[in-house]
């Protein structure tokens, strides 16, 4: 096939990107260019994946990083924060960043928050395909999405019928959120809402094809799925190698197996509390700990750490999580992932967004336990932590769940549906 161009356009954090990192590098491998449209934050992770990188938002780094996630994984302020006073409102900029690089492209690929590539996507000439990261991002009716609140979540998976009825209600409660994205659709002569819907929702996914990229693992397709839904797998990318630095790998082979502790890539800016209490919990069960701290100023601050623990800015998690006994993280589906790879168990600490979602389903696998954010203590985590490691069942689950992410090829699977899409 002649190389052609994809633009894919992004929004959001690591986790957000990396898998479009992998299938942009899939493609690049069959003679395609590339160009991936982001936050500036993200553009060494770009480039040394070895694709094109255009500036797509905006939207100035905050300097308070910590101030900026407590405010974004506030459980009812961040939501909207996020979706309108940052994506939304940043839409006409990102559509001048965008237009440029798209006036040649043979494919647009864009995800939830990416609401100018959605409209570049429709009125352009090129092949328009989407993205879904995560189940919860459907809203299925036979598959709702946990809220993390027990009773209305055992409520709605009772009937299909209430799932309808929740996915109405989020489309209702979230409609004046995109309300920049309408202003900005009629100045350009556009209709105010595109023909398929509020583009935080069902507008978001496109004409050419969905993509839905995680692991059948973590959820099957749903009945009321988008026309043209495709399910790739999760599309796995490792930054650099995937090797530990050398004194991480000589505390790993120098004892037994940690517990790993991880807030990810965004939710970590708020986790000096979470850090201090994870080390509470791995002394009273007596186990070693590595803590991913995201900074090196929040490693300076966690100061002198017990015996048998190590403090480190970042680590490839993929690398790290096959050497853990057990892994306590945000349940981003990134990590979530990664943590099912590793073939341990997990315990989620969801603070916002699609986590308590990703959480839940991890809970159903039975391969993990779930403590929220805000009821995250050392005692509670160190209880669940030694129900998880104790439990040989457990451990027997998470192997074979381990096997079947590692059989999948989404990067592949997603690269060939976008190929298909040129013709």
């Amino acid at each position: 096939m002649a190389q052609r161009h994809v633009v894919i356009a992004t929004v959001g954090s690591q986790g957000d990107l990396f898998p479009f990192l992998a299938v942009g590098r899939e493609l690049v491998a069959r003679g395609h260019r590339v160009t991936v449209g982001a936050h500036a934050m993200h553009r060494d992770a770009v480039e040394d994946a070895g694709l094109g990188f255009v500036i797509a938002s905006g939207i100035a780094e905050p300097e308070d990083k910590a101030a900026f996630a407590a405010r974004a994984f506030h459980p009812l302020r961040g939501p909207p924060f996020v979706v309108q006073e940052l994506a939304a409102k940043d839409v006409a900029a990102s559509y001048a960043l965008l237009a440029p690089v798209c006036a040649d492209a043979d494919a647009i690929v864009t995800t939830t928050l990416a609401f100018a590539g959605q409209i570049l996507g429709e009125t352009s000439g090129a092949a328009w395909l989407s993205a879904v990261l995560s189940p919860s991002v459907f809203i299925a009716s036979d598959d709702p999405p946990a809220t993390g609140i027990g009773w209305l979540d055992r409520y709605m998976r009772g009937s299909p019928r209430r799932g309808v009825w929740l996915r109405h209600a989020a489309e209702a409660l979230t409609s004046s959120w995109t309300a920049p994205v309408r202003d900005f659709r009629r100045s350009l002569g556009l209709r105010p809402v595109s023909p398929w819907g509020d583009p935080f929702h069902r507008g978001q996914h496109a004409r050419d094809g969905v993509l839905a990229m995680y692991s059948p693992v973590l959820g099957a397709l749903p009945m009321d799925r988008p026309a043209h839904t495709i399910q790739t797998g999760w599309c796995r990318y490792s930054p650099g190698k995937g090797t530990l630095d050398a004194g991480l790998a000589a505390f790993l082979d120098t004892g037994p197996a940690p517990v790993v502790f991880t807030l990810g890539s965004a939710a970590v800016h708020a986790g000096e509390s979470f850090l201090r209490e994870s080390i509470g919990a791995a002394r009273a069960i007596g186990c070693r700990a590595v803590l991913l701290t995201g900074s090196p100023e929040l490693k300076a601050r966690l100061s002198l750490l017990p015996e048998g623990m190590i403090a480190v800015d970042y680590a490839p998690h993929g690398a790290l999580f096959e050497r853990a006994a057990a892994v306590v993280h945000h349940g981003g589906v990134g990590t979530t992932h990664e943590a099912l790879r590793s073939g341990c168990p997990a315990l989620v600490v969801p603070h916002g967004f699609d986590q308590p979602d990703n959480a839940a389903r991890v809970m159903r696998l039975g391969v993990g336990a779930v403590l929220p954010a805000n009821r995250y203590r050392a005692d509670r985590a160190a209880r669940l932590l030694r129900g998880l490691l104790d439990d040989p069942d457990v451990r027997v689950r998470a192997l074979q769940l381990s096997a079947s992410l590692r059989a999948e090829h989404g990067a592949t699977v997603a690269a060939d549906t976008i190929e298909t899409a040129f013709l």
